[in-house]
């Protein structure tokens, strides 16, 4: 399960490690907002061991935990 993070507020270590960064469809200006609770900034997309390695088997929709809505992210991996 992919989270939407922006670079000031990474997701913290819980249940899942988030390892990989990729940019949501139309980074900066997308409708991809951080999932923090007193953020508005565009937010990247964080993706586990199991997502990364879908993504780089060329999967480009993940869904977010809570089933609501899905994303699709570019080719572009960003450093941490």
């Amino acid at each position: 399960m992919a989270l939407c993070r922006c670079k000031e507020h990474p997701p913290k270590p819980r249940k899942r490690i988030y390892t990989h960064t990729v940019e949501p469809i139309g980074y900066p200006n997308t409708s991809s907002i951080c999932g923090n609770e007193n953020c508005q900034m565009s937010g990247l997309i964080w993706l586990d061991t199991d997502d990364f390695i879908r993504f780089q088997a060329g999967e480009r929709i993940f869904p977010f935990p809570n089933a609501a809505s899905k994303v699709k992210v570019t080719n572009n991996i960003k450093p941490k």
